[in-house]
């Protein structure tokens, strides 16, 4: 294309000392279309193969960006669909798109610019700058947050059962340190276990705040963004700002799009504006060391090492596997109706970048910047990523095994779990499952543990756990009466009323939804919508019901306490029955 341009701009000087009459202007100009229409139609093979996997958007719905670097190159960069539907605005390459938690990146970049800056420590205790969080017997470190080790629960799942965003308005990030500080109870202690969380995110950039003196934005533009270049970037802290080239964000009901956007100022964990193109840049800007040199970047994507000596895989903002001559580092995001992946392939010098201001792709298993990487090399860079190296756990004692087998489920996955017992161990789907120690199992890389009586940890490399629940029919004969009452949480600041409605057992939440329970353990309900969660009813020593248990994906064991005299006047009522 450069050498296109350059025989161009000499065609032109040219011509323009040898056209003088309006027949030999003419022939020259249908002369210039023609050889610009056969240019156009000249695309490489590799640009034909990008074009063939990212083909899923039409031309009158919401779309979005892939640009593609080579060795510090441009060499595809392309746009499809709409930014704004009601206009019939063109995406284009440099419109504006919230990149979801690939924004973490450039959070913890900055706390680690602000570590080399000597204005803090990784090892930092985070009630050092937040004096109300709790204690819970074990400190947590700035480098947990970053890791996400800290345990702290996810601040959106809390926040969904005091009824966000329905009846409860959190709008900025001081309003999620608030709920955040009022969890009485961690996930799992500091450093034990990966469990993805936004909060630590929230935490981090209010940190940024509190040590640099500049807000999130303006020290990331200061230290970031403008040394990478990246013009066009910025933090959404006032949802209600007009942004020039911003597109708008959809998801899908009914086969219909629908306005998605994020209507609060939440930013560090998420929120930023940006294009795939200027991801691009960041990548080589900082793979290249160009940030802060090579320790920084040494750093800044290392992985950490959790308290029982396994390798935790989540780096400063970004997944890290493969080996050292096949590092892939990837992460991907989603806010709202926005979409984002950024895939960094170190060794092979390419980066791809994928924003999207739909959603409509989630439930068709689409990855398009993954699958651009891999074509870009080949699967075989990306095998060394699904193995871990483990060592096999050398007693085979079946009875032990016995307790593990059965069939578990989980509201956090749409897909039930059924653990056989054969005469060579334990097997999920006809294969076997390698025992690494007594709890422990590899099945193809990812971790299975049973750790917990009746429960299992599903833990796949790059991804958060699952936490499933051994099934039993033990609950199918105890009458709903038990369970009915009012609830209340004084770390969610909210209630849950457990009733019937059409003999059925119902669970009605701080929003004003009512979701039936369905029974699959002792005790143990899955709730049948948002919010997704299993709840557990605990009893006293006389085995009356006393509290419940919620568990959401990323917010374990919220407990809500029965309040007296609270299960009167429970049986039979209406879905339109309301309680305050």
């Amino acid at each position: 294309m450069h050498n296109y341009f350059k025989t161009f701009q000499l065609s032109w000087i040219a011509a323009t000392s040898i056209l003088r009459s309006t027949l030999s202007w003419t022939l020259f100009l249908i002369n210039i279309f023609v050889c610009f229409a056969g240019w156009s139609q000249k695309t490489s093979p590799i640009t034909q193969k990008i074009d063939s996997i990212t083909n899923v958007y039409r031309p009158d719905g919401p779309g979005g960006q892939l640009s593609v670097s080579k060795n510090g190159e441009l060499i595809y960069s392309k746009a499809w669909g709409l930014a704004e539907l009601e206009h019939r605005v063109p995406l284009t390459t440099q419109t504006l798109i919230e990149a979801g938690s690939v924004s973490k990146q450039f959070t913890a970049a900055a706390i680690l610019l602000l570590e080399k800056q000597g204005k803090l420590s990784l090892n930092d205790h985070v009630s050092k700058y937040f004096p109300a969080l709790g204690m819970y017997g074990h400190p947590i470190l700035i480098r947990h947050l970053i890791h996400h080790t800290s345990g702290i629960r996810e601040w959106g799942d809390v926040a969904e059962l005091g009824g966000w965003p329905k009846t409860l308005r959190i709008l900025t990030n001081q309003d999620v340190s608030a709920i955040i500080c009022s969890q009485k109870e961690l996930n799992s202690i500091p450093g034990e276990r990966f469990q993805y969380s936004n909060s630590n995110y929230i935490l981090l950039a209010l940190i940024v705040e509190k040590v640099s003196g500049l807000s999130l934005a303006a020290f990331t533009d200061k230290f970031i963004f403008k040394p990478a270049e990246m013009k066009h970037s910025e933090w959404r802290t006032n949802y209600q700002k007009l942004v020039s080239a911003r597109s708008q964000a959809y998801d899908t009901k009914d086969g219909n799009f629908q306005l998605a956007m994020p209507e609060n100022n939440i930013h560090g964990s998420g929120g930023l504006l940006t294009t795939a193109e200027e991801l691009v840049k960041w990548s080589n800007f900082y793979l290249n060391a160009r940030l802060g040199g090579d320790t920084f970047f040494t750093k800044q994507t290392s992985v950490d090492t959790l308290s029982n000596g396994d390798l935790n895989q989540y780096a400063a903002g970004m997944f890290v596997t493969g080996d050292s001559t096949k590092r892939i580092f990837q992460h991907g995001g989603a806010t709202a109706g926005y979409r984002a992946k950024l895939v960094s392939l170190p060794d092979a010098g390419i980066s791809v970048a994928w924003l999207s201001n739909t959603s409509m792709l989630d439930t068709t298993g689409k990855d398009l910047a993954m699958d651009v990487a891999t074509f870009l090399t080949s699967p075989s860079y990306f095998e060394l990523a699904a193995k871990t190296k483990r060592i096999i756990y050398s007693d085979s004692n079946i009875k032990e095994l016995v307790a593990y087998a059965g069939l578990y489920k989980s509201s956090h996955s749409m897909r039930d779990v059924q653990i056989e017992l054969r005469p060579n161990g334990l097997e999920m789907s006809g294969n076997s499952l390698a025992r690494i120690n007594k709890t422990q199992f590899d099945f193809y890389g990812i971790l299975f543990s049973f750790e917990h009586k009746g429960q299992l940890i599903i833990i796949p490399p790059s991804s958060e756990p699952m936490h499933y629940h051994l099934t039993d029919s033990a609950g199918s004969t105890i009458p709903h009466e038990v369970y009915f009452g009012h609830y209340y949480s004084d770390e969610a600041k909210a209630s849950i009323i457990i009733k019937s409605v059409n003999e059925k057992l119902i669970a009605q939440f701080a929003s004003g939804d009512e979701c039936e329970l369905i029974n699959h353990f002792k005790d143990g309900f899955i709730s049948s919508c948002d919010p997704k969660a299993d709840i557990f009813f605990k009893r006293d020593k006389h085995g009356k019901v006393k509290s419940l248990d919620v568990s959401t994906q990323r917010a374990l064991n919220i407990e809500f306490v029965k309040q007296t005299g609270s299960n009167r006047h429970l049986s039979g009522q209406t879905s339109e029955t309301k309680y305050h």
